[in-house]
């Protein structure tokens, strides 16, 4: 597998891989940005160069040779802003800096709306904001005009999320500032990694699951608003609903595809299949890290009995410190989630970096 490494750039100048105590990216669902959180040795005053709104870059992996590596070996996990910037000094730690931000979402979360859509569609909507702060739209075009409670006395991402959901759609900022506004892809199927209990590396690791009635439905019902009707459909499991004492435990939700009743009450049917399922969730903390892991992406559990499954990634923790090395938390789950994530030139004296070919060179090589 080969030896840790974490690289952090900010505003394009690299962080000495040395100076890094910590690097923290929380990696989530949609409703909620991606964020970090780093330590970094702060003896030469750092901090005077750190400013919030810097843009900084992310990247995990292993390297083969530890005394000679590069950007290109690892791999780009985070792309965010600063949110604030925090000397501190201590007996302990010394002289650090820490430095916390989110994604390119936040200032959407941060912001009301003050704009009226008036007989804009969803995707005019997505393309609106993409614009309006230099992502790189990635939107399928919608077709039917929004109700004006989809965009007032909302944040704008609120505004965002409404939209997609209202067209059976996801949103969310990717780490190379694209704005996806549109269906699940199916590469979120892709199986990302096998995870046996008992298998190298996760010894020191734990691990948990919990077998739960919480998030099961009897019922499912699909909407979607088609030509400025609304199309609804439903099916329910009446075995269940024996089951659970006759009490309908329903979920409601929206599709683009239910553009006739007779394809809403199909999609209510296919969603009733896997919401009517016992939801099984899990909890791994510190295992060997991979970049692989990312919310609602699949893994493979093996070698734990009845609990061997495939399980969806809810939340993934990617965590680097010089003690413990590179390693990561999901939380998973068995059913699918909601869709519900400048100032000084040179950061260090001269010749200590290059990235001329977006590569690292170690201390001491040149």
């Amino acid at each position: 597998m080969g030896e840790p490494r974490c690289l952090v750039e900010v505003d394009g100048q690299i962080v000495m891989p040395e100076d890094i105590n910590k690097c923290d990216v929380n990696n989530t669902l949609y409703m909620a940005a991606d964020s970090f959180d780093i330590t970094i040795v702060n003896d030469d005053l750092k901090s005077d160069w750190f400013r919030k709104k810097q843009q900084v870059k992310v990247y995990f992996g292993y390297v083969n040779n530890p005394a000679e590596w590069y950007l290109s070996d690892l791999t780009h996990v985070h792309t965010g802003i600063i949110d604030g910037v925090q000397p501190k000094w201590g007996k302990q730690n010394g002289m650090i800096v820490e430095l916390i931000g989110r994604d390119y979402s936040a200032p959407m979360i941060d912001t009301q709306n003050s704009y009226a859509f008036t007989n804009w569609t969803s995707s005019q909507i997505a393309n609106y904001f993409a614009q309006k702060y230099n992502l790189k739209p990635i939107i399928t075009t919608t077709d039917s005009s929004v109700e004006s409670d989809v965009y007032q006395s909302k944040q704008e991402w609120d505004v965002l999320q409404t939209c997609a959901a209202r067209e059976g759609f996801v949103c969310y900022v990717t780490k190379d500032l694209e704005l996806y506004f549109g269906p699940r892809q199916e590469s979120d199927n892709t199986v990302v990694d096998t995870i046996s209990m008992v298998g190298n590396g996760i010894s020191g690791s734990d691990m948990s699951f919990d077998d739960s009635s919480v998030g099961v439905y009897n019922k499912v019902t699909v909407r979607h608003y088609y030509r400025k009707q609304l199309i609804e459909g439903s099916a329910q499991n009446d075995q269940l609903i024996a089951s659970m004492g006759s009490q309908i435990v329903e979920k409601v939700m929206t599709n683009a595809k239910a553009t006739t009743p007779a394809l809403a009450n199909q999609l209510a049917s296919n969603y009733l299949h896997e919401y009517s399922r016992q939801a099984i969730t899990g909890s791994f903390n510190n295992i060997p890290g991979n970049t692989l892991y990312i919310a609602e992406k699949k893994i493979n559990v093996v070698d734990a009995g009845r609990f061997n499954s495939l399980y969806y990634i809810e939340q993934a923790k990617h965590a680097y410190g010089k003690q413990n090395g590179y390693t990561c938390s999901l939380s998973i789950t068995n059913i699918r989630p909601d869709d519900a994530a400048q100032y000084k030139q040179d950061l260090y004296p001269k010749k200590r970096y290059d990235v001329s070919n977006s590569g690292y060179v170690p201390k001491g090589t040149i």
